[in-house]
């Protein structure tokens, strides 16, 4: 029996799959933004409660009739969003990959399921780690003059801290991101060791500008970093 290659496929066939790939990421963001939903009550409690010793000057308020239910519509989204990155990530895994078979490789389904686990524990680490260290910063910043007054809308609040949690998530894709650029050979582990500088110099650029002003949660995103950048090149020197 012949196997098509890729390559060979015309054109609207490309466009065919392109689209039928965009449609099961769709779809997966609708769904789990459903199931999100459902539960947006029980997301707002943790996003609002935590361990903070500043939180009390805190004063959460919406100013809109409608704001509650475009928070819970926002939440269920950006929380759609995040579990459907391991999908996203497979599909697109499937229509870039020009050697990839028809039938399902276990190895890929495994390293799909790490991204998981690696984006619910970089979001752990900013929720745990640069919410908490980042809000008693800017908190602890005050007048001498005169009283200041922490009155921030639950729209902005929430907004920050997803915004912080879903970049520690995606920079901990970092292990992910390099072993599908090894399996579609763009790179190796020299290649990663040789511009090991210029990758930390990139990591600092971009941790500047995804993070918060503070030096302190800028370093705290830098240092898993550069630890993630590592445990790539030992990962991907693994890879056959």
């Amino acid at each position: 029996m012949k196997v098509i290659n890729k390559s060979d496929m015309p054109f609207w066939n490309h466009v065919s799959e392109l689209r039928s790939r965009l449609i099961k990421c769709l779809l997966s963001v609708i769904i789990l933004s459903c199931i999100a939903y459902v539960i947006s009550d029980f997301i707002i409690q943790i996003l609002a409660q935590p361990k903070i010793s500043h939180m009390n000057k805190i004063n959460l308020q919406v100013l809109k009739i409608t704001s509650m239910f475009m928070i819970k519509i926002y939440i269920s989204m950006v929380v759609g969003f995040m579990l459907s990155m391991p999908i996203m990530l497979y599909q697109i895994w499937r229509f870039v990959s020009p050697a990839i078979e028809q039938k399902i490789n276990l190895s890929i389904i495994i390293m799909f399921m790490m991204s998981t686990v690696f984006f619910m524990f970089g979001s752990y680490f900013a929720y745990t780690m640069i919410v908490p260290l980042s809000i008693t910063f800017f908190t602890s910043l005050s007048s001498t003059y005169i009283p200041v007054d922490y009155n921030i809308t639950l729209e902005n609040y929430m907004t920050y801290v997803i915004w912080i949690i879903f970049v520690g998530g995606l920079v901990f894709q970092l292990p992910i991101i390099s072993i599908i650029f090894r399996k579609l050979g763009v790179i190796n582990h020299k290649t990663l060791a040789n511009n090991r500088r210029y990758a930390i110099l990139i990591i600092f650029i971009i941790s500047a500008l995804l993070t918060p002003p503070d030096p302190f949660s800028q370093i705290l995103f830098v240092i898993p970093l550069i630890i993630l950048y590592e445990i790539s090149i030992l990962i991907i020197r693994m890879i056959k």
